[in-house]
């Protein structure tokens, strides 16, 4: 705090005597021995003893200015010394001024309670405004490159909306082509797997013809085999005959269910191998092709049919991501900007604190002490806050023990 006597008016300065000199004494002086020399001039022109008495007169006259100057001049000699006294008074006045005036300045300093980083160490300040400047710099440059996507963006959808076609409806065309393939093979599998089963049940129909009826009849006599109307020679060429077709049909199921797998797996190789596999995850189009080609197939069309859905969520998706990173351009800004400002007041109060220092030392030392003891106050209440919670908590997961009624009950 200044003191009130600080801010009393100081007293006023004595003003010095100056000593003044008889200017119209001396002036008329001069006048007349001006006169007399004049007079003694024109005496010399009439007799030597005007002339002598003239210059006499003019020496006369010259003496008495001498002395009357001299007596003027004395009064000036004999103030000098006041005039010093005066100037050291003068000194010690000017001193007072500057004083009151520096106390008037030092009590209109702001308190540090009151200033934005006033409460915080010279250290801590330090550290606030090196994170400051950190985070500023991280803040511009995720604005830096936010912006460059979204510039990135936005010319991107500009040229697809000049071209006459969005990515979603890109993408649908080129989904659909890929489907028109994959389908084309699709419906191969399919028919080769229609043959690899029309192939097996023709087999199985020649296997059960010579199990059943031809191979039985190797084992009849001779006349059982009249009666029957076949030769030995006819039957054993029915069964090679039957043989060889059944032979046939086998080899033609196998080719068939080769065919029909290999045209299954490279349908769903292009969709894997297509931006359809992305979009799909949920029909595992990521991943290898299903067994069954009746799978394939409905799967298939379950993309199909959904082509328009995905078309208009990717132009969405499109305008969300612009605006989220135009957004995130603006977060940035704004978190870059505060950053800024954190540093700007920090430095400010630096420099505050120096000139304090420097001009007030009275009002630095009380503001250090006050500040050392306000932060040792928020360390103690902090570990007092974290004692209180640790102790709350630990009450939580504390179950008091049960209270039962204990000894024989009490009937009547």
């Amino acid at each position: 705090m200044v003191s009130d006597l600080l801010r009393e008016p100081p007293a006023p300065a004595r003003v010095p005597v100056q000593a003044v000199r008889d200017d119209k004494v001396a002036a008329r002086a001069r006048e007349e021995s001006e006169a007399a020399l004049r007079r003694a001039q024109a005496a010399t022109a009439v007799s030597p003893g005007r002339a002598r008495e003239a210059s006499e007169q003019a020496q006369r006259l010259a003496a008495e200015e001498r002395q009357e100057t001299a007596a003027a001049a004395e009064p000036a000699a004999q103030l000098q010394p006041g005039s010093q006294d005066d100037a050291r008074e003068r000194a010690a006045s000017e001193k007072r001024l500057v004083e009151a005036q520096r106390q008037r300045e030092m009590a209109s300093v702001q308190s540090w309670k009151m200033r934005p980083y006033g409460k915080r160490s010279d250290a801590g300040l330090a550290r606030l405004i090196s994170l400051a400047h950190e985070s500023a710099g991280m803040s511009e440059r995720g604005a830096g490159a936010a912006e460059e996507k979204a510039r990135v963006l936005e010319e991107r959808l500009a040229e697809e909306k000049a071209a006459g076609q969005t990515r979603g409806q890109a993408f649908v065309a080129s989904a659909a082509t890929v489907l028109d393939q994959t389908e084309a093979k699709a419906k191969k599998a399919a028919e080769e797997a229609g043959r690899a089963i029309t192939a097996r049940a023709a087999e199985e129909q020649k296997h059960i013809h010579l199990r059943d009826y031809l191979e039985p009849k190797r084992d009849l006599s001779f006349f059982e085999r009249r009666r029957a109307g076949v030769t030995l020679k006819q039957l054993e060429a029915d069964i090679s005959e039957v043989s060889a077709d059944r032979a046939a049909l086998r080899t033609e199921a196998d080719r068939a269910e080769t065919a029909a797998r290999d045209a299954r797996e490279e349908a769903w190789q292009l969709v894997r191998d297509s931006n359809l596999a992305g979009q799909f995850r949920d029909l595992d189009a990521d991943k290898p092709s299903p067994k069954d080609t009746d799978v394939v197939t409905a799967r298939l069309a379950t993309m199909r049919e959904r082509l328009p859905d995905i078309e208009m969520r990717l132009d969405r998706r499109d305008a969300q991501a612009l605006a989220r990173l135009q957004g995130e351009v603006i977060t940035y800004t704004v978190a870059a900007a505060r950053s800024r400002r954190t540093v700007v007041t920090g430095q400010a109060e630096q420099v505050l604190s120096k000139t304090i220092a420097t001009k007030y030392p009275e009002l630095h030392d009380i503001e250090t002490k006050a500040r050392r003891s306000h932060i040792v106050e928020q360390k103690r209440a902090a570990a007092e806050q974290s004692r209180a919670r640790a102790k709350e908590s630990a009450g939580y997961h504390r179950q008091p023990p049960s209270q039962g009624r204990g000894g024989p009950s009490m009937g009547r």
